[in-house]
């Protein structure tokens, strides 16, 4: 009975498929196996393999047999390695095309009007005895990355260092921008009325650690921030870079936009914010003595030392400002 039973035991099978394995059969060349019985080539769903059994009774199998199998554990263990390796370095590719997506001419036009209007403004500020200083022509020449999508679009960004880019995708981008004089200074932070310049840590609930993520992109002011959040797409990435949500990133903008007037400082912001006064346009639309009423009132309210009340002078001056700003000029020039 008993060499009934034995003789009824099936032996394991392993399994080494040639066709299963990378290209260059690098799996095979390791595998390094004793022979323990006569081999075969079977095909197994319609793949050959070589097969070599293997007995699973302990007492059965013998120094060749287990070192055949830690060989091919070995080699299984290795190739799950190296797969999770390849997996991980896939995953990085992928991030970096959804942080890093192609630039398309509105995120270059929209750098560049940043970039005039910025070093326009600080010109602005230098004088000697015998001239100011104002920016005649903008011209910049360097080599982009530029393909085809496959919608048919053109995608071109600047080179990185690091980046590696097809030869065959690279052109010559030679940019000359020559200024035409406004007829109005509206839209434009020009004036004395105006600092645009703010630190943007003066925005209140920035915090230091936000400061720093924006600084690490070249957001040091209420301006560059304006700027940067002009566009729908630009919002959401400073979303995410700031880990906000949509309505937190809009109050700071807001907050951003009120502080390029001289005269209101980060608390003022807030206070305007809080009774509906969110933009320049809506502070040029109030009226002072409606806009003083409400905002000592809320001054009251909150009862902190820190925060004084306004006079109709100086919410005036304020309005005149954001009016200069819109488009509409203060009341004294209105004819």
């Amino acid at each position: 009975m008993a060499d009934s039973k034995s003789s009824t035991k099936a032996p394991r099978i392993s399994v080494i498929s040639a066709n299963t394995l990378e290209a260059d059969n690098d799996l095979l060349r390791r595998a390094v196996l004793q022979r323990t019985e006569s081999e075969e080539l079977i095909d197994h769903n319609g793949r050959y393999g070589l097969f070599t059994p293997l007995t699973s009774d302990k007492e059965e199998a013998g120094e060749a047999t287990e070192d055949n199998l830690h060989a091919i554990i070995e080699i299984m263990r290795q190739d799950i390695g190296r797969l999770q390796q390849k997996n991980l370095q896939l995953e990085d590719q992928l991030r970096q095309v959804v942080i890093k997506p192609p630039r398309t001419p509105d995120d270059v036009m929209t750098a560049i009007t940043h970039s005039v209007d910025s070093l326009q403004a600080k010109l602005a500020k230098m004088t000697n005895p015998v001239s100011d200083f104002v920016l005649r022509e903008f011209t910049i020449e360097t080599k982009a990355y530029v393909d085809i999508t496959p919608l048919g679009m053109i995608e071109y960004r600047f080179i990185q260092p690091g980046d590696a880019i097809d030869p065959a995708c690279l052109s010559q981008l030679r940019m000359t921008l020559a200024p035409v004089p406004k007829k109005e200074a509206a839209g434009s932070w020009s004036g004395p009325g105006f600092t645009p310049f703010e630190d943007i840590e003066e925005i209140q609930g920035i915090g230091e650690v936000n400061k720093k993520r924006l600084n690490s992109h070249n957001i040091y002011t209420v301006s560059d921030l304006l700027h940067a959040g002009t566009r729908v797409r630009s919002r959401v990435e400073l979303a995410a870079l700031l880990e906000v949500d949509h309505k937190r990133l809009s109050q700071w903008m807001s907050h951003a936009e009120l502080l390029t007037v001289k005269e209101i400082d980060a608390r003022a912001a807030e206070l305007l914010f809080e009774i509906g006064i969110s933009s320049l346009a809506g502070l040029a639309a109030a009226e002072a003595t409606g806009l003083v009423e409400f905002y000592n009132q809320r001054v009251q309210e909150k009862g902190q030392a820190v925060l004084k009340p306004i006079d109709a002078a100086m919410v005036q001056r304020w309005i005149d400002t954001a009016k200069a700003f819109v488009g509409a000029r203060p009341k004294e020039e209105k004819q």
